[in-house]
């Protein structure tokens, strides 16, 4: 048995019970970060993280309220025709004071807080509200969401996401859903059948960050999947060095394998792009192709795309 310390001093760090086991509590989780079986005074390097955790929880709560958050969309692209395969949809915090946040900022407080519960909802109603208008302007293209993991655990979630686009009126096989390889490792039975009730309406499921997590192959056959999203560390190096083009091939032989399609993202270069093309890559996302864009952007990109491909 071993144990982590956190100290908290009357009167430097707190003048009541509350106070103290709260700078307690939080020397002792910089305890545990720092290797456990430690102990670790409250400072006012600590305070001033649990001022500004706090603070980003207050304004995260704000953000729900007051309808700050948006969503930009990043093409994904076939590697053998460069037609538009699917559009990833990706969460914007529009700050009032900082600017545009990226989910980096604030998505792992609002998983700790719960408030992800709340901003998932959001994105789903918004995602089908938007799959149903862009079918109505006859644009028949498909959107990838990120699920959370805490999302993950509560089949109810997906229920709910079907019900929406039900209500909504939108294709379900214009959905897609993004779930990291370290979280289809540990889904639930129902929440398995819920995505699988899903993906019976005709959405598409796609594990995300592929490579950076401990699979077991035999589960992942058995999961309802459909595409495999490669981790951009595996890829990162496929156009300067002869191993990392070896181990993504190899890579993109056992997802073909699974009888998914092969889908690389963080693309920077046309080198890169051109290097997963040549060994089997089916699908590529990444600045070499496009940055994500606010949706007005976004159409008139795919749009102008056909043009360019003729020109080109």
């Amino acid at each position: 048995i071993g144990a982590s310390i956190g100290i908290a001093l009357r009167p430097d760090h707190g003048t009541t019970l509350t106070e103290l086991m709260r700078a307690a509590d939080a020397a002792m989780y910089h305890a545990k970060a720092r290797g456990r079986g430690r102990a670790e005074h409250f400072s006012e390097t600590l305070a001033a993280e649990m001022a500004d955790r706090s603070q980003l929880e207050s304004d995260l709560r704000d953000a729900v309220g007051r309808d700050q958050f948006t969503l930009v969309y990043q093409p994904q692209i076939a590697c053998n025709d460069g037609r538009i395969v699917a559009a990833e949809a990706l969460l914007r915090w529009r700050h009032p004071r900082l600017g545009l946040k990226l989910p980096g900022s604030f998505i792992k407080r609002a998983e700790e807080t719960g408030l992800i519960v709340e901003i998932g909802e959001w994105v789903i109603e918004t995602v089908a509200d938007t799959i149903a208008r862009w079918s109505r302007m006859g644009i028949e293209q498909r959107l990838a969401v990120n699920i959370s993991p805490r999302q993950l655990d509560h089949a109810q979630f997906f229920r709910r996401l079907r019900d929406a686009m039900r209500v909504a009126n939108a294709p379900a096989r214009l959905l897609e859903l993004e779930i990291t390889e370290t979280m289809a490792m540990h889904c639930s039975d129902d929440v398995i059948e819920a995505i699988a009730a899903l993906r019976a309406d005709g959405a598409s499921i796609a594990i995300d960050d592929f490579g950076t997590g401990y699979s077991n192959l035999a589960r992942l056959r058995d999961l309802p999947i459909d595409r495999v999203k490669l981790d951009r560390s595996l890829i990162e190096f496929v156009a300067d060095k002869a191993q990392a083009r070896t181990i993504a091939q190899a890579v993109i032989g056992l997802i073909h394998g699974l009888g998914c399609e092969a889908v690389a993202e963080g693309i920077e270069t046309q080198a890169q792009a051109e290097v997963l093309r040549i060994i089997g890559c089916d699908i590529i996302q990444g600045y070499a192709v496009a940055q994500p864009m606010a949706e007005d952007d976004f159409i008139a990109w795919a749009r102008d795309l056909p043009r360019q491909a003729a020109a080109g």
